[in-house]
């Protein structure tokens, strides 16, 4: 009896492993079939799982237990181990919650202890601190649509929703993946190779790179960055007291002794600043984040629907620290995207493996933070290699069908075209036309037509060459120019260039050598106001290449001569053998650009910024050179601007701006230093400038100045035509000159006493999704100001442009 009641043990305990199967389940919103990360699954027995970011996770199924699966805002869904077996996916149905303000009586909230010690522990667990390391990732983006909430499929009727759901069913509307490997060392070394990558339709590298630039790599971030913003993250210093956290659910690991928390999070009410929304999944060891989703909080009422959501998973690795496994970005365009009545969904992941630390060393010269293999489109056919359990089965169909559809439509050369004209220029076949050249004001030529034109890299990537022709309704005057250069190498940006003009040039001013023009930028608009210009014949060479990523010098050498077009006379002139209204220049020198740790991005043959915290520091200095040919005079020219921006978390942002010139010999007004002004009533308001100062008003040998600007956090209302963004800027600059009265003919002033000014913008009082305008009042005060009091009062109107409408 006793070996028999063994035998029905060991028969029993058989049965019950035989019955229990491990199985991968997938759990997805009823509603939008979007996967659900982080989904609790409990079955009565042992501790609950939790799925990863793709909603998936494997369960040991028994089919006598009970599986619930739970999640934040979801209905509990309970379903049999008989009937789970035979599923692959699990499907929850939203349910509506808002999160109340929560009254947290005297005491002590339990989530406060967890965020301080996750706030205690942010530098080592930080993925970007302490430790280099290599990884690889694979990256996939793709973009579908979805019916709205609410909406059953089983009732829609209309033909050609059915048939688009049915054609989703199958491919995606857009899908591009990557292949990449990256490799890190504190404290600003980093390098991402994409040694893989495809895109539908559209073979461009920029599509590949979009995803892993749009979010910050690590929740650990004090300004997560999201798209064109950035947030204050909750575990950044001062967050017990801007967000309200609330302790949610608590999962005990057995088996080990670590813990899981789960804390929700927003920001308090009453609290003005660029938050965020979400959950934080803490782990007890090392107080780390395992897990979080996070997504823009707003008080607003969008109707657009837009929304856009971040998920981060990280996993202990090597037995050092925790480090992101899996990364994923949601966008939900709502309105602002529809397709057959059906909101656009986009979906992007990045997967990190084979992570490395330590050991890790520089490999030489880092020209580019990111850069695409040569071979990476060539090698897309291994995308499917590396693509695992993400596929779907609608990868390759993806890139069949929109593949032909672009070629059949050529989207690739409307791409080329779109491209070249984001530069600011027209594309005609293989020569373009620069919007700049075709139309532009200042106050000395009034209207300036004319039109410029220059090849483009459709005819070579190599050489370049271009003229133009430009005509002053005001002075009644022709203008022409053209220039050839050429460019040996990409990543460096090793640049020849030489340049002939007869045109107009500030007086006093200096271009540094950068003659780009960015209609989007307000700094560009200063050259409404110059009402100071003189004729200048210019002939050069320049050569210019970054010697580090950050860092590029230019070497130039030019002959000029100059003329006065006003009766502005420099007296002393004819004893070096010119005249008092025209003189010759022969100068060499250099101009050198240094971005403190800036990263940059090569695609293709563009190089693309992406921004630095750090200052920003350009130099120039010109040697005149008597006696070559027929130059005039000896003199050396310096100037110095440094540009550095500040967030300050949960006030604003703080730019500081100095600009700084020295002309060593007497020379005339166009080798001095002009300080710049801006000062005229009802005119934009340009940044950097001095707003009170009349243009040409100051010259002098040697200069310094400092712009101030400090922007508070926009007030937030639930309006979206308006959104007052207070500003206060002060400006103050200082000069001296030693050769004062040897300039006749021209009225101007010396800033040696000291020049001041201050001012309040009210931006954004109203609003686009792209442009807000707003209004201003500006100061001035000190030795310089006007005896008649109104007069140093000045009003402007301001304009900024935001790329994604924040």
């Amino acid at each position: 009896m006793k070996y028999f009641s063994i035998l029905v043990t060991f028969l029993l305990v058989g049965i019950g492993i035989a019955s229990a199967q491990e199985k991968e389940i997938q759990v997805l919103d009823n509603q939008t079939k979007n996967p659900i990360s982080f989904t609790k699954v409990f079955d009565g027995v042992s501790s609950p799982s939790i799925a990863d970011i793709d909603g998936k996770i494997k369960l040991e199924i028994v089919s006598s237990r009970n599986y619930s699966f739970r999640f934040f805002m979801y209905k509990d869904t309970v379903i049999r181990g008989v009937d789970l077996v035979r599923m692959r996916k699990v499907f929850l149905s939203p349910e509506a919650q808002v999160l109340d303000e929560v009254e947290i009586r005297p005491g002590v909230n339990p989530a406060h202890r967890i965020i301080q010690q996750v706030m205690n522990n942010q530098r080592e667990n930080d993925p970007l601190q302490n430790n280099s390391f290599e990884y690889n990732s694979y990256s996939k983006l793709y973009l579908t649509g979805e019916l709205e909430q609410n909406v059953d499929r089983d009732t829609i009727t209309d033909s050609s929703t059915l048939k688009a759901l049915n054609f989703l069913d199958k491919q995606y509307i857009f899908l591009t993946e990557t292949r990449a490997t990256r490799t890190f060392n504190p404290p600003n070394y980093d390098k991402e190779v994409i040694t893989a990558y495809n895109v539908s339709g559209i073979k461009e590298p920029m599509f590949a790179t979009f995803l892993n630039q749009f979010q910050s790599f690590s929740f650990y971030d004090n300004n997560f960055t999201l798209g064109n913003s950035e947030y204050i993250n909750p575990i950044a210093p001062g967050g017990l007291r801007r967000y309200l956290f609330i302790l949610e659910d608590t999962i005990f690991h057995h088996g080990t002794s670590d813990t899981t928390y789960t804390i929700s999070f927003r920001p308090r009410k009453g609290k003005n600043f660029e938050g965020l929304k979400g959950y934080l999944y803490i782990n007890t060891k090392n107080w780390a984040i395992e897990k979080v989703i996070a997504s823009p909080y707003s008080s607003k009422e969008d109707n657009s629907g837009f929304e856009v959501k971040v998920i981060q998973e990280y996993k202990f690795t090597n037995g050092l620290k925790w480090f992101p496994e899996k990364i994923s970005t949601e966008f939900n365009f709502g309105n602002a995207i529809s397709i057959n009545g059906m909101d656009g969904i986009g979906r992007g992941s990045m997967y990190i493996s084979d992570v490395q630390f330590d050991g890790v060393s520089k490999k030489g010269f880092n020209p580019v933070s990111v850069q695409v293999a040569p071979t990476a489109l060539a090698d897309s056919t291994k995308l499917a290699e590396v693509r695992g359990n993400t596929a779907t089965g609608k990868e390759e169909k993806t890139y069949q069908v929109i593949d032909s559809v672009a070629q059949e439509n050529n989207f690739q050369r409307l791409y080329n075209i779109l491209k070249i004209a984001s530069t600011g220029k027209i594309p005609i076949k293989v020569v373009s036309l620069p919007i700049d050249r075709i139309i532009r004001y200042n106050d000395q030529e009034g209207f300036r037509f004319g039109l410029g034109v220059e090849t483009n890299m459709m005819l070579s990537r190599i050489f370049q060459v271009g003229g133009y022709f430009a005509y002053g309704i005001r002075d009644k005057q022709w203008k022409w120019g053209g220039d050839l250069s050429f460019t040996f190498e990409q990543s460096r940006l090793v640049q020849l260039k030489l340049h002939y003009s007869d045109d107009l040039r500030e007086r006093g001013g200096t271009d540094l050598y950068d003659n780009s023009f960015n209609l989007l930028s307000v700094d560009s608009y200063r050259e409404f106001f110059l009402n100071k210009m003189d004729r200048e014949r210019y002939a050069g060479i320049s050569v210019g290449a970054y010697i580090k990523q950050n860092i590029r010098v230019q070497i130039f050498g030019n002959y000029k001569r100059f003329s006065f077009v006003d009766n502005y006379r420099y007296n002393p002139l004819f004893t070096n053998g010119g005249t008092n209204d025209k003189f010759d220049i022969a100068e060499v020198g250099t101009v050198i650009n240094w971005n403190i740790r800036e990263r940059v991005m090569i695609l293709d043959d563009q190089r693309v910024s992406l921004g630095t915290k750090w200052p920003k520091i350009t130099f120039e200095f010109a040697k005149g050179i008597k006696g070559l040919a027929l130059a005039n005079y000896d003199y050396y020219r310096f100037q110095l601007n440094i540009i550095q921006d500040f967030k300050i978390r949960g006030f604003g942002n703080l730019s500081l701006t100095t600009q700084n010139g020295m002309t060593l010999g007497n020379v005339p007004l166009n080798l001095s230093q002009v300080l710049q002004g801006t000062g005229r009533n009802y005119t934009l308001s340009v940044p950097n400038t001095f707003q009170t100062m009349v243009p040409a008003e100051f010259f002098s040998d040697r200069f310094t100045s400092l712009f101030m600007q400090f922007s508070f956090l926009p007030i937030k209302n639930k309006t979206k035509w308006t959104e007052p963004l207070f500003v206060i800027q002060s400006a103050a600059g200082v000069g001296d000159m030693k050769n004062r009265t040897d300039h006749t003919g021209f009225d101007f002033k010396t800033p040696d006493k000291g020049f001041y000014e201050s001012g309040l913008t009210i931006d954004n009082l109203l609003k686009s999704n792209f442009v807000g305008l707003g209004i201003g009042v500006f100061y001035r005060y000190g030795p310089y100001a006007s005896i008649y009091e109104k007069n140093n009062f000045f009003y402007k109107f301001t304009i900024r442009f935001s790329l994604f409408g924040n």
